[in-house]
């Protein structure tokens, strides 16, 4: 999908967050009218998603949504892969306890700085910030801190956020910040981003792979491209402890040209290259043989460009990536080679 409409699609986002209104295709006509009335520039730019995607989903009607009293919880994708369920509903619980009216510390909304009243919202909406915290021995990556985020339902659905991603959520609402906390200004302009890179290979005794790696930095950095892919709903993966899961959720759609999109029920496409991937015809039909296929995906960086584009970068070149919780992916049905 082209950068414009994928910046259109971003700012249409925005602005439902903003005002309230329910309906993407209006809100796409709407912002369209702010483009040719030259209301839009370098903000389109910036709500860019760097990969080829679509920026990173809000949260949805197939969100895991406990239900305590009378108020709905919507948990992010990705808030339960990182605490797990039992920390899940203390959180639920802990939403319960400081959401009373008397409440001596009551939660508050990140997006309006209101108090969260769950005796009277029929919806909470309960995310994860993550935060770089002290630099662990031996280790490539900081320690990562994680705070909840509460949200009104009216205010915006949250998700797995950076701090960075957080901070200009606030600051586009007019909410206080601190600046050191934003991202980076971008001067994007005239820039020809760098092509993303992909591989495809074929481990032995198992599906084939295929590893996408963006050209380009994520603008909020490592844990800007970490809080994404959770959102996304793909689990971090640590090669050297375990295999992909198969999410039935994830497909990679084909046809006769190559691979065309990779989707998730729901959301609908996630990725959309330019042109079809063009995949050997041997992985082709170890995919058809095996009914699916590993994506895998790591930040700008991760694997030598010159290892990719030599074709001689393997599943051994992601292992430290993975011990940092920054490869993601699952095991995904590729449909239409029957």
């Amino acid at each position: 999908m082209g950068d414009k409409n994928r910046a259109l699609r971003a700012a249409a986002r925005k602005y439902m967050e903003e005002s309230g209104e329910t309906s993407l295709q209006k809100a796409m006509q709407h912002v369209r009218r702010q483009y040719e009335q030259g209301q839009h520039g370098d903000d389109l730019a910036d709500d860019q998603e760097r990969m080829g995607f679509d920026e990173a989903p809000y949260a949805d009607e197939y969100e895991y949504r406990p239900r305590v009293t009378g108020t709905a919880y919507f948990i992010a994708w990705g808030v339960q892969e990182l605490l797990g369920l039992d920390q899940v509903q203390q959180l639920v619980q802990h939403g319960e306890k400081h959401g009373q009216p008397d409440a001596s510390d009551p939660i508050t909304c990140h997006l309006c700085d209101r108090p969260i009243d769950v005796t009277r919202e029929e919806v909470v909406h309960v995310g994860i910030a993550l935060l770089q915290g002290a630099q662990r021995p031996g280790a490539q990556m900081p320690q990562e801190v994680q705070l909840p985020v509460w949200t009104h339902d009216e205010c915006g659905h949250t998700r797995v956020w950076s701090w960075s991603q957080l901070a200009l959520a606030r600051r586009r609402r007019n909410l206080p910040i601190n600046p050191a906390d934003l991202p980076p200004k971008q001067h994007r302009r005239g820039r020809t981003p760098v092509e993303d890179y992909y591989v495809f290979t074929m481990p032995e005794d198992s599906p084939p792979l295929f590893y996408l790696q963006p050209g380009d930095e994520h603008r909020h950095g490592l844990l800007g491209f970490r809080a994404d892919r959770l959102s996304d709903g793909l689990p971090a993966l640590d090669l050297s402890r375990e295999a992909p899961r198969a999410l039935e959720e994830w497909s990679i759609a084909a046809d006769r040209t190559g691979l065309l999109y990779i989707e998730r029920k729901g959301p609908g496409r996630w990725y959309q290259p330019p042109s079809p991937w063009a995949p050997p015809p041997e992985w082709l039909a170890a995919a058809h043989y095996h009914q699916g296929a590993i994506f895998l995906t790591a930040p700008a960086g991760s694997v030598s460009t010159q290892k990719l584009d030599a074709g001689t970068s393997n599943l051994v070149d992601l292992l430290s990536v993975s011990r940092n919780d920054l490869l993601f992916g699952a095991v995904m049905t590729v449909t239409g080679l029957a």
